[in-house]
C-alpha cells in the first residue's frame, strides 16, 4: 500500500499562492493608506479630500492580506516558534524534575501511607477492633451497626441519635 504525502503538490501550490497574494494585498493596502493620509494632511483650509474613500478600501485589503500571509507562512512561523520555545520548555521541565524531587517523594510517601491504613471500629461491648465494614464484632458477636428506623441509614451500635437525620434511634 502506497503512503500518501501529507504535503501534496496542490497544497504547495496553494501555499505559494497565499505567500504571493497575501503580501501583495498588504502592499496595495499600505499604498492606499499612504495616499489617503497624504491627501488628508495636505488639505488647504476647507478643501474636501479627494481620496477619502481609500480609507474604506484599506481595511479589507490589510485584513485579507494579513490573513493570507499568515496562512501562507504559518508553517514556517510555527517551526520557528517551536525551535525558540523547545529549549525553554526543556529547561523548565528539567528544573521541575530536579527541584521538586524531594516534595514529590514526600507526597508519594504520604499517599502510600494513606493507602496502607486499615480503618477499623471498636466494639462498644468488648472494646475490640473490627474492620470498618463489619456489622458484628468478630470477638464477642455484638452488633456494631444499627439501622435508623426513620431514614434507614447505618449508625454505630452505641449511638442514641441518627448521624444522618438526627432522630432518636431508641
Amino acid at each position: 500500500m502506497r503512503k500518501e504525502k501529507f504535503i501534496t503538490e496542490q497544497h504547495k501550490k496553494t501555499r505559494l499562492f497565499f505567500r504571493i497574494l497575501g503580501p501583495a494585498l498588504l502592499v496595495i493596502g499600505a499604498i492606499c493608506l499612504i495616499v489617503a493620509l497624504i491627501d488628508i494632511f495636505t488639505l488647504q483650509g476647507f478643501e474636501e479630500p479627494k481620496f477619502f474613500w481609500l480609507f474604506f478600501v484599506v481595511m479589507p485589503f490589510l485584513f485579507i492580506g494579513f490573513l493570507l500571509t499568515g496562512v501562507g507562512y504559518g508553517g514556517a512561523i510555527a517551526r520557528f516558534e517551536s525551535r525558540e520555545y523547545a529549549p525553554v520548555v526543556k529547561d523548565t521541565f528539567n528544573y521541575l524534575a530536579t527541584e521538586t524531587t524531594s516534595g514529590i517523594k514526600e507526597i508519594s510517601k504520604a499517599i502510600q501511607d494513606g493507602a496502607n491504613l486499615t480503618y477499623s471500629m471498636r466494639c462498644h461491648k468488648c472494646n475490640e477492633e473490627n474492620p470498618i465494614h463489619a456489622k458484628f464484632c468478630s470477638h464477642c458477636g455484638g452488633k456494631l451497626m444499627q439501622i435508623c428506623p426513620h431514614c434507614e441509614e447505618e449508625n454505630t451500635a452505641g449511638a442514641l441519635y441518627c448521624n444522618s437525620c438526627g432522630k432518636s434511634l431508641g
